[in-house]
């Protein structure tokens, strides 16, 4: 909440200085609006930046197994 010094300084503040600071509280709300919905864009994709390695990623699998059952 706002203190009563910091709310009379605002009522005699300029309207550059009223502007100035609206836009720090946007990029504030801005910056914290994007770390919330940064979660689900990972839950949408957990792998995302996840490291991956294949030991051998052009060999078929469990090529016996479908041989077994032709």
């Amino acid at each position: 909440m706002l203190d009563s010094e910091v709310f009379e300084k605002l009522q005699t503040a300029s309207v550059a200085e009223k502007i100035q600071l609206i836009e720090a509280i946007l990029q504030t709300l801005k910056h914290d609006l994007s770390e919330q919905t940064q979660p689900s864009r990972n839950h949408d994709q957990p792998l995302r930046g996840k490291l991956r390695h294949y030991d051998s990623p052009y060999e078929p699998v469990a090529a016996e197994d479908w041989e077994a059952s032709a």
